[in-house]
């Protein structure tokens, strides 16, 4: 049905804009702000071009009143009407806009920008807190939210009351869901603590909505008139992107043309290989006229399900990476055969992923292999190179994953870099700290760390190790020397080990021992996988 879709175009709009309404609640940042001021002159760019969309309609409406006023003149009045509440309400916006910019301090004559751009509390005020002057006196958000709806109740009532249920007005303000059980009002979901240039760039997205509504319901009525300067039912703007995803510094490259179709002829779109068709200089392939139905390769039962004059392809996102399908679209010919229009696309399949950056863990250990995971959305991982900034090496996997290894104490800076286009572009950088390995705990062969023990025990031990505990990597310290000291009855004994075993005089102090004797094991000495010797603190037991 005419104005039953909305086009790709005003999908992206929406959703731009409520992708950067969300990242409101994250961060009020430059770059957020920056964002909003280019979306919003992308939607007042939207906005000429779909007036100027508009103001062609009416001039076919003026043909018709010429053509055959009687026919012509119930629609052309009902255009009038459309038009009238679209300017209304437009009018109504510019002037909160203008309001509220005047307040933020007008525009930067050198940034080109709202000077106070950030202020949180002018849409808080203007819609949430203050009323309107008007006798009932309504908070301006919820005066501004019923001039919406009264509006989109207007257009509708425009269409006809059979096709009302499925026509489709992208003009709305409905009180938004109830999240956590907490229920907000429109005005205040919409408006509070939103910064100047994002209330600005969405009273811009309410202009579009109003353009594009007045739009759909006389391109509707014109239809009605059922004599118009289209060749089909049913135009769409159309937008073909070799990739909806691209990273900082690569260029986007889009087809954007006004596609023509009949909504009540269905299409037949196949779906399958084009080893049979002749491509062209540019890319695309040549049509083929057959007497036959199908070409070689094809069948009835690749034929796509179609609605609305489209055809539906649909097909689950497995395996990641570069999907690509073809097929043809076929078409009776004048001859009484047929026509094939070949066709090809395809979409990326990215992995589910979650990004969590603990900043105050970027740390890298000297001495052990610290295992890194690097990769650039989009991007396949041979596409994707490292390298270390600072004291170490950085060495790529034949799995695509990366081993650091650090010598020295500091900081060190990790850069990647990714092949896209064929060109080499850098990705950014991280910044990690560079430690080493804690100390090890000294314990006896049996880990005893030291206290109270029964003579038996003592001598069931065999010599000192260090034990690393509660670190990730696999990494061990080896005891290089240490000092017994023996205890008894006022009388100092002393013994030096070399390694982890101890002595036989430490063994023999050790046989001595009796309860209230003490013995101290200090001086420990080890070395771990950085080759840099440490010296640990003591172990003390007394015998009871």
């Amino acid at each position: 049905m005419a104005g039953g879709k909305l086009t790709p175009r005003q999908k992206m709009i929406n959703m731009m804009y409520l992708v950067l309404t969300a990242l409101l609640a994250l961060n009020v940042s430059t770059e957020v702000l920056n964002a909003f001021q280019l979306v919003n002159e992308g939607l007042l760019s939207s906005n000429g071009s779909l007036n100027a969309k508009n103001e062609g309609i009416y001039k076919q409406f003026e043909k018709q009143m010429e053509q055959d006023k009687g026919k012509a003149q119930k629609y052309y009045d009902m255009a009038q009407e459309a038009r009238k509440i679209s300017a209304e309400l437009q009018s109504l916006l510019q002037t909160y806009k203008d309001s509220i910019i005047s307040e933020a301090g007008g525009i930067d004559p050198e940034k080109g920008d709202i000077v106070q751009r950030d202020n949180i509390d002018i849409a808080t005020r203007t819609f949430v807190e203050e009323r309107s002057k008007t006798k009932e006196g309504k908070q301006k958000g919820k005066d501004l939210q019923e001039k919406i709806k009264q509006a989109r109740d207007k257009f509708l009532a425009l269409v006809d009351e059979k096709d009302r249920a499925n026509f489709k007005l992208p003009l709305n303000a409905d009180e938004p869901k109830a999240k956590a059980g907490e229920k907000r009002t429109w005005e205040f979901a919409t408006f509070n603590h939103v910064p100047v240039t994002a209330a600005v760039t969405i009273l811009s997205k309410f202009q579009n909505d109003v353009i594009s509504s007045e739009g759909s319901v006389v391109e509707y009525l014109i239809k009605k008139i059922g004599e118009t300067d289209f060749k089909f039912d049913a135009l769409s703007a159309k937008v073909i992107a070799p990739s909806s995803y691209i990273m900082q510094g690569q260029p986007y490259k889009a087809d954007i043309f006004l596609a023509a179709f009949n909504s009540t002829q269905q299409p037949e779109v196949f779906i399958g290989g084009l080893g049979g068709f002749k491509r062209l200089p540019d890319g695309s392939y040549d049509k083929v006229d057959s007497e036959n139905p199908l070409p070689a390769g094809y069948s009835e039962g690749s034929k796509l399900k179609a609605e609305g004059g489209m055809a539906k392809y649909e097909v689950g996102g497995s395996g990641v990476g570069e999907k690509k399908y073809a097929g043809i679209i076929r078409v009776k010919n004048p001859a009484g055969g047929f026509t094939f229009y070949p066709f090809e696309s395809g979409y990326q399949v990215a992995a589910r992923a979650v990004v969590v950056s603990p900043t105050k863990m970027n740390v890298l250990y000297i001495g052990v292999e610290n295992p890194m995971k690097i990769s650039v959305p989009g991007v396949g991982q041979n596409d994707v190179n490292a390298s270390i900034e600072g004291a170490g090496s950085l060495s790529k996997n034949t799995d695509g994953t990366y081993t650091a290894k650090v010598t020295s104490v500091g900081k060190c800076k990790i850069n990647v870099s990714a092949k896209i286009d064929g060109k080499v572009q850098s990705m950014g950088s991280e910044e990690f700290r560079i430690k080493r390995i804690p100390d090890p705990v000294p314990v006896t062969s049996g880990k005893l760390r030291g206290g109270n023990v029964q003579p038996g025990t003592m001598q069931a031990q065999s010599g000192v190790i260090a034990l690393l505990e509660n670190f990730d990597f696999e990494a061990q310290f080896k005891v290089l020397s240490y000092q017994m000291v023996f205890s008894s009855k006022g009388e100092i004994f002393k013994s030096e080990a070399q390694g982890p075993g101890f002595t036989q005089q430490m063994k023999d102090f050790i046989k001595r021992a009796r309860p209230k004797d003490i013995i101290f094991i200090d001086e420990i000495k080890v070395v771990g996988p950085d080759n840099q010797p440490r010296k640990l603190g003591q172990i003390a037991f007394t015998i009871i």
